[in-house]
């Protein structure tokens, strides 16, 4: 979903805008055109923010390629189906086909927006889109990721909190495969706990200075509303599944204008999925009195 770089801040942007806001209201022709030039923007929003080409290797499909990769037949591949779902494939098989998915962003407009050329509410219209698509690009990403880890290379924590031990241990199970941590994955709310734990004293004058903390050991915290709460993952500094994509960011007028609305479909079509289950960990916070999943 790589896209030229817009300022959609800049004046010449805006005057285009609004001379294709002006004619969107008088002719189907023209709210096409503002459909095709809203495209771009809200792609180059989802980049500027998605954590889904960190994790997984984007993989663009030329027309009429089919998204089959390789994997070890001993292992298990995870992808993501139609609907939204993790799902396994068992062994034995060399290689894997990732189904792809539409996942899209229906906005709707005043008609009296695009009449008085009102540009914030276009913007703030495609930053909604943009982040509708991303937020749900993402959860699919750190779902089928998180449905991979094996039962042996998870950590279980039982209580309320994350602990430097459970980090540590579960680091360590990609230290004895020889690997480095790339990524430590999770929830804004759950790197609170870290304020609690025994870091050097650099690492302590940078939480203290900043309020965060980028790196923990070799890897560096990816801070997500993707991911659950309950759950902290490990990803190593290799490559652990692709991202096909079978379509880049594309809007459409739609057809159910009303008298005083109309809008666009924004949408895209990719896939996720996981071809090496066994270099990935993850710590599951349970509280006591739960059962552990």
């Amino acid at each position: 979903m790589d896209t030229q770089t817009i300022d959609v801040h800049s004046q010449e942007y805006l005057e285009a805008m609004a001379a294709l806001m002006s004619e969107a209201v008088e002719t189907p022709e023209g709210l096409r055109a503002l459909a095709a030039a809203i495209a771009d923007p809200i792609a180059q929003e989802i980049d500027r923010k998605e954590i889904s080409s960190l994790l997984l290797t984007k993989h663009t499909l030329p027309k009429g390629e089919r998204p089959i990769y390789q994997k070890r037949p001993t292992l298990k591949a995870y992808w993501i189906s139609e609907d939204g779902e993790a799902r396994e494939q068992e062994v034995g098989r060399d290689e894997i086909e990732f189904p792809t998915g539409r996942v899209h962003s229906a906005p709707m407009v005043d008609i009296s927006v695009l009449k008085h050329g009102n540009i914030g509410t276009l913007l703030d219209i495609q930053e909604s889109a943009a982040t509708e698509i991303r937020k749900t690009i993402d959860a699919r990403t750190v779902s089928v990721i998180s449905a991979a880890v094996p039962a042996a290379n998870t950590v279980e924590v039982t209580g309320t909190v994350l602990t430097d031990d459970a980090v540590n241990e579960a680091i360590s199970i990609l230290e004895d495969l020889e690997l480095a941590v790339k990524w430590i994955i999770m929830r804004g709310r759950r790197f609170n706990d870290i304020r609690d734990w025994d870091l050097d004293p650099q690492t302590k004058a940078e939480l203290r200075e900043k309020g965060v903390i980028k790196n923990y050991g070799t890897g560096s915290i990816l801070l997500t509303s993707a991911m659950d709460v309950s759950e902290v993952l490990i990803l190593p500094d290799e490559e652990i599944g692709k991202m096909p994509i079978r379509e880049a960011v594309k809007a459409e007028s739609v057809d159910r204008k009303t008298k005083f609305k109309t809008g666009w479909l924004v949408w895209t079509e990719l896939g996720m999925g996981v071809t090496r289950p066994d270099i990935l960990a993850k710590i599951v916070i349970t509280p006591e009195g739960e059962p552990v999943p």
